[in-house]
């Protein structure tokens, strides 16, 4: 960060804040980071910076917090030496054994991945894939499971695989005429978009009724809303219990339940991230007041999914960016095919096709007063 003064007392009252969770106030700041100025400049710096907006006053000290144009601008002005330090050899070990295990999905990698980030990391993972309307199906697969469930799995030329379970008493059908419904299906509807599934499975109704009869639309039916839920954005939540171990929740449930509600709610929580700013090749946004004390910090996976660590704003970003980086860096690898042993790395040097920041981006943030 730069040497200016406010930026120096920024800076110190998001690094205590961060480790404390306790509103930081002058002394703490003369007698914890040796500021070389005198306590009433300390003071008067933090109501400067108080009217930029960039910290609050809390209502049960004369402490001051960051606020989340106070982080942004936090993070802006850090260079990546900074912000990056090296992950744990312990995790990129633990990491480089998961991408060597064999005979695993590539959906138990990326599962296995946000589990490990939430773990590390002490906050909530959310994976975000891209939606499936532009894949192609090229297999419907039905496997009896009881004389009343069955197994529905659909397959696209992604490599992607959904999997339904269908409660055939629901239908009035048995087993074996709604498998001879799904072959048809299957046949008929290879090659088909997902987009297209819907219209074309209408269209087959006549030739499914004339095979097992009037049920068949039943059994369309949920077929159908199996393919819709399908189409959508695929979307999964790790870690929501360490939310309640950190102070900003564990006390506060309404805070918690609107953290709940963002992580249960992919448009939601797709709508805040698209208001992030870019961090280099990271994204990091923070939610309105109204809607809880949130941090969102996404990472592309291989272009079209997205990993993101949702925590309190009070998070700790130097360890959250770089393991997103990292895990990140590894999975791009691994999907690429390329050999994991050059696993144990320095951060700092995955960063070769980093986007260059804008160099205006910086001096916009915050228009300091004379």
């Amino acid at each position: 960060m730069k040497s200016d003064r406010k930026d120096i007392v920024l800076k110190c009252i998001v690094e205590e804040f961060i480790k404390t969770a306790e509103p930081v106030g002058s002394k703490t700041l003369l007698e914890k980071y040796r500021l070389n100025c005198s306590s009433a400049t300390i003071r008067n710096t933090m109501v400067e910076l108080e009217k930029e907006g960039l910290i609050e006053k809390t209502h049960v000290s004369s402490g001051r917090i960051p606020s989340a144009k106070g982080y942004q601008y936090y993070l802006d002005h850090k260079s990546d030496n900074e912000l990056l330090e090296s992950v744990s050899f312990d995790f990129q070990k633990e990491f480089k054994n998961l991408l060597s295990a064999r005979s695993q999905s590539i959906e138990d990698v990326l599962s296995k991945s946000c589990h490990m980030i939430s773990e590390l990391t002490n906050t909530a993972t959310v994976f975000l894939g891209q939606r499936a309307s532009e894949e192609k199906l090229i297999s419907i697969q039905f496997i009896k499971l009881s004389e009343d469930q069955a197994l529905g799995m659909f397959i696209t030329d992604s490599g992607y695989i959904e999997k339904k379970t269908f409660l055939l008493k629901n239908t009035g059908l048995s087993y074996e005429a709604a498998s001879k419904a799904i072959n048809i299906l299957d046949k008929r509807l290879q090659g088909t978009k997902v987009t297209e599934v819907e219209e074309k499975v209408r269209s087959l109704l006549p030739i499914i009724s004339e095979t097992i009869g009037n049920d068949s639309g039943v059994l369309l039916r949920i077929f159908l809303e199996a393919i819709v839920s399908f189409a959508e954005k695929r979307f999964a939540v790790y870690g929501k219990k360490n939310l309640l171990s950190l102070p900003e929740f564990a006390d506060d449930t309404r805070s918690f339940l609107q953290a709940i509600d963002i992580l249960d709610n992919p448009d939601k929580l797709e709508r805040t991230m698209t208001r992030q700013d870019d961090l280099g090749n990271i994204q990091v946004g923070f939610t309105s007041s109204k809607n809880g004390d949130l941090a969102i910090v996404t990472k592309n996976i291989n272009d079209n999914d997205k990993i993101a660590v949702i925590g309190p704003k009070r998070m700790d970003y130097q360890k959250i960016l770089s393991a997103l980086e990292y895990v990140a860096y590894m999975l791009n690898n691994y999907f690429n095919g390329e050999d994991q042993s050059h696993a144990l790395v320095p951060v700092t040097n995955l960063q070769d096709n980093k986007k260059s920041k804008k160099g205006d981006k910086h001096d916009s943030r915050r228009k300091t007063k004379s």
